[in-house]
Order: C-alpha cells, then structure tokens, then sequence
C-alpha cells in the first residue's frame, strides 16, 4: 500500500507531508540538459503538499491538484480527500499552478481559512490582460487560475517578501518558476525546514544539473540561479528542505559537490 502521510517535528511544529500522487512527464519539459546527460523519454516527479500544526495554529501549505489535472494525469490529486478533513486556520501557496491551489476548484472549500499568496504572485494571475497577452495553449490554464482567484478573494491576504506569517514560519522569495513563487521556512529551537516549492522540480535531474530549466518556469534564468543559490546555502547551513515534486516525503539535506549538488533523503 502507498504511503499517503509522514510526520516530523520541527521544534514546536508537527509537519506532516501528504502524498498527493505524482506525474510522468515528457523529458522535453526540461531544457539545458546537458549531451552527455540522457533523460530518457519520461521523467517522474513526485507531489507533496504539507500542514503545519503549532501555536494553535494549522497551516496548510498549497491544496494539491484535486480534480484539476485528474483527465492528464490520472495518479494526481490523491491528497485531497484526506486533505478535507483538516480544518485549516491559514493556507500558504507558494505560488498558483494548477497543482497547488486546485483544491479551490471545490467550491465554499475551508470558507474560515486565511490565504496567504505573495503580492506579486496575485498581481501577476489576476491582471485582466493576461488572458490576451498569453499563447493559446496557456489561456485554459489562465484561465482557470483568474476563476479560482475570483472565487477565492475575499479570503485572500497578501504577503510582501521575507515576511513572517507567525512566530517561526516566515515567507522567503524564490522567483522564477512564477513571478511571486515563495518558500516557507520553519525555525523552532535549533532546527530549520524549508519549503522550496517548484524551485526544484526533480531531484534526480536538478541537483547534479541546476541549470537545467522547466517548461512551466516564467523566468527561466531566474529559476536557475534561485534553484543554484538556495541549494548552496541549504549545503552550507545544514537545513533541511522539502519539495513539492521530490519523490515523496520529499525530505532530505543537501550535499555540496563541487559546482553541483546531491540530495540526501531523510
């Protein structure tokens, strides 16, 4: 049988991460591989999405996929019926892909909840242009995410970069994958987890290569040298990280290695 859930403290925090399936994606969806390097013809990425307990507090960290992306990938949004039975006080999404707020795709869905989105993530979705500015195959993905923002504003409130959202969870910048794409960050006594988000997609792939890019990153040298950045302060400080694509639970240190890097699971 699958695992579904896996808990951990963080000080003070009980993080548990959830299994929301995973993806099989075409190869090409990476770019800046490397000759030498062969990827195959599909490359396996995990998804996990995380609630925070603590200072009577329950954060839950991005929705998953839900429905939203069941009819191409089948294996996803296995999180959310789980999910549903949790009564989140905040929801933090570190950015607005389809896999992490289609949750809100169910209507009236955690109605007490806070929702955290950084101020340049909402800027960006919701400006009325978008639509127009982008291709045609992007528009239904648009699309949707100007719906679920619709449906979700009232609710939402915005955080600027580096902010705390509670004593020991602060919001840290990680753009590139999406013009307000954030971490989260846990510190309590002398332990710390991050949250990257989508600032690394695969683990296999992105370690041994971090300049190699994704097709869903807005800003791809940006995602780069984020993704570079935050790995050698990771390698340097001993923190431990988690990813929403890592193949679950997605926990691990990172080991410096010269100009690359290697993922130590926990």
């Amino acid at each position: 049988m699958t695992e579904r859930t896996h808990s951990l403290a963080i000080g003070e925090f009980e993080v548990t991460t959830f299994n929301d399936g995973g993806f099989v994606l075409p190869s090409a969806y990476f770019s800046q591989v490397p000759e030498d390097v062969d990827l195959g013809d599909e490359v396996e990425i995990g998804a996990n999405l995380w609630v925070l307990r603590g200072q009577d507090r329950v954060i839950l960290v991005d929705t998953g996929s839900a429905q939203a992306l069941q009819a191409r990938f089948p294996q996803t949004g296995q999180a959310w019926k789980p999910l549903q039975g949790e009564t989140p006080t905040d929801i933090v999404l570190t950015h607005m892909h389809a896999d992490h707020l289609g949750g809100f795709l169910d209507s009236d869905v955690f109605p007490q909840a806070t929702i955290h989105i950084a101020e340049a993530e909402w800027a960006f979705w919701t400006n009325p242009d978008l639509l127009n500015a982008v291709d045609e195959d992007t528009r239904p993905m648009v699309q949707m995410i100007q719906s679920v923002a619709a449906g979700i504003k009232d609710q939402v409130v915005l955080f600027q970069p580096k902010q705390s959202l509670i004593s020991g969870i602060s919001l840290v910048p990680l753009q590139g994958h999406t013009p307000g794409h954030s971490g989260v960050q846990i510190e309590s006594g002398n332990e710390t987890l991050l949250i990257i988000g989508d600032a690394v997609i695969s683990e296999a792939v992105q370690f041994a290569h971090p300049e190699v890019t994704y097709a869903l990153d807005g800003d791809a040298a940006q995602a780069a040298a984020t993704r570079r950045a935050l790995l050698a302060e990771a390698a340097a400080s001993g923190t431990t990280i988690a990813a929403t694509h890592f193949a679950f639970p997605g926990l691990g240190k990172v080991a410096a290695e010269g100009e690359t890097f290697r993922f130590l699971p926990l």
